[in-house]
């Protein structure tokens, strides 16, 4: 019984899961000058308007250059 209720308390924390993050920005240190950089998570970037990505502008498959093989 004693080994049941040891496997069942080492799995409460498994199941109740991470609790949520409170933090509003990103940390984050760089490996070669140790210089600490910290992004902003505020709010997301506005749907339309100033900032927004335009969808054609993202996939832009056709304008890739051609390679002339013949050369």
């Amino acid at each position: 019984m004693n080994s049941l209720l040891l496997a069942v308390s080492a799995l409460v924390p498994a199941m109740i899961g991470p609790l949520p993050a409170e933090e509003r920005t990103l940390t984050v240190t760089l490996c070669g000058s140790g210089k600490v950089i910290e992004i902003d998570l505020g709010d997301p970037a506005p749907v339309d308007g100033e900032g927004a990505c335009h969808q054609s502008g993202c996939h832009a498959g056709c304008s890739r250059k051609k390679i002339d093989r013949g050369q």
